[in-house]
This record gives structure tokens, C-alpha cells and sequence, in this order.
């Protein structure tokens, strides 16, 4: 009889500590995947077992506002960093606005083991960061002279390529993992994630936008 009630208590000490870890129950997991092309460089998916944010597509050279081409190209010459990450916060050398990511921020993802390490380390960089066409939302709380708001995004894009390879979205997609990561608020040292190699034709029919044709006047 006794067994039995600690085998009772025993599960309920199982399904309470299951209850207050969110991963645990929704297997929280980030997936880059990169062709290691400058046009098409890859895309983002964020899943959990009960909601999925899928294919947000990383934008190529010729795309407006900030976007590190040199880095998507040390991808297509040097190989796509492959291996496992983590979900990080900004490094106090970049005097970030926020401690973490918000929306219109940079989501940055710290490399910890697999065969990018070597090439990620050539370029002196800590992991990869997913941003958006600026930061101004950051920005607008904490700088009060609209005419330096320019000046402080430039600083802000200057000491991310500093240390993380960035990845660039669009504002609208921006907009949708910010909303996503508000949400669901779990832990960040509990989500798994890896970077892996993408076929380049596959991203480019999902990526490339729609051919419209213009009505004649």
C-alpha cells in the first residue's frame, strides 16, 4: 500500500514539473536552413507541438534596407555554418536597447557544435542573427530626436555584423516571429535549434515572389 501511494505521488511530481515546463510538452524547436546563395539564402521555421511558424524566407542581395551581402557570400564560399545553437541574448559590447528579442529586434542564435563552428570562427563571429529591414521599433522608445534615429539604426546594424552573421526578413514577416516569441514566452535555453543545408531550387520556388504581369494602360 505504501508503494503504491508514493508511485501516486511520484506521478503527480512528474505531471506538475511537465505543467510548468512548456518545452517539455510542446518539443520547441528553431530550423535555418540555408542553400549558401546570395538570391535565395534560405528560411526559418519555428515549431511546438501545438503551433508552427514555417518557411519565413531570408531575403538576397538587391533587397531593401539593412542586409549584409559579404556575409551571405562567405556562405556561398565557405560553406553553410551546419550544427546545433542556442537562442542567446545580445553580447553587452553591443549595447543593445532590449536584454532580449522583441519584435523589430534581432533574434540571435549562438552556435555551440557542429561543422560550422570552424567557418562561423573564421569570420571572428559568435552564432547567426535573424533581423528585420531596420530597428526602428526599437529605437523609437529610447531615442528622442527623430533626426538621430538613422544614425543610432546604422550603429545598431554596425555592431550586430560585428559579432553575428545577420540573416535578413521582411518587416511583415518581422512582425509574425515577434508576435510568435511574445506569445509563447519559453525559456530560451529550451528551444533546440540547428542550422542545416537547403536545396537552393527548393527555397527559390518557395521564396521567389510571385511574376505579376501589369494590365495595359
Amino acid at each position: 500500500m505504501t508503494i503504491h501511494y508514493k508511485s501516486i505521488v511520484i506521478g503527480l511530481t512528474v505531471l506538475s514539473l511537465a505543467s510548468m515546463n512548456p518545452v517539455a510538452c510542446m518539443g520547441a524547436e528553431i530550423v535555418v536552413r540555408l542553400t549558401g546563395k546570395t538570391d535565395f539564402p534560405g528560411d526559418l521555421s519555428l515549431k511546438t507541438k501545438s503551433i508552427q511558424l514555417e518557411r519565413v524566407c531570408f531575403l538576397g542581395v538587391g533587397a531593401k534596407g539593412k542586409l549584409d551581402a559579404k556575409f551571405l557570400s562567405s556562405i556561398e564560399n565557405e560553406g553553410v555554418p551546419e550544427g546545433d545553437y542556442q537562442v542567446a541574448a545580445p553580447l553587452a559590447e553591443e549595447q543593445w536597447p532590449v536584454p532580449s528579442f522583441r519584435n523589430g529586434g534581432a533574434l540571435r542564435l549562438k552556435m555551440i557544435s557542429g561543422s560550422g563552428l570552424e567557418m562561423l570562427g573564421g569570420l571572428e563571429l559568435k552564432g547567426v542573427a535573424i533581423h528585420g529591414r531596420d530597428f526602428f521599433p526599437l529605437l523609437e522608445r529610447v531615442v528622442k530626436s527623430q533626426q538621430m534615429i538613422s544614425f543610432h539604426n546604422n550603429l545598431l546594424f554596425e555592431r550586430l555584423q560585428k559579432y553575428w552573421g545577420p540573416l535578413r526578413i521582411s518587416n511583415w514577416d518581422m512582425g509574425r516571429l515577434g508576435d510568435f516569441w511574445a506569445r509563447f514566452s519559453i525559456p530560451t535555453n529550451e528551444w533546440r535549434v540547428k542550422a542545416v543545408r537547403a536545396q537552393p531550387e527548393d527555397i527559390e520556388k518557395f521564396c521567389k515572389p510571385p511574376v505579376t504581369k501589369r494590365k495595359p494602360d
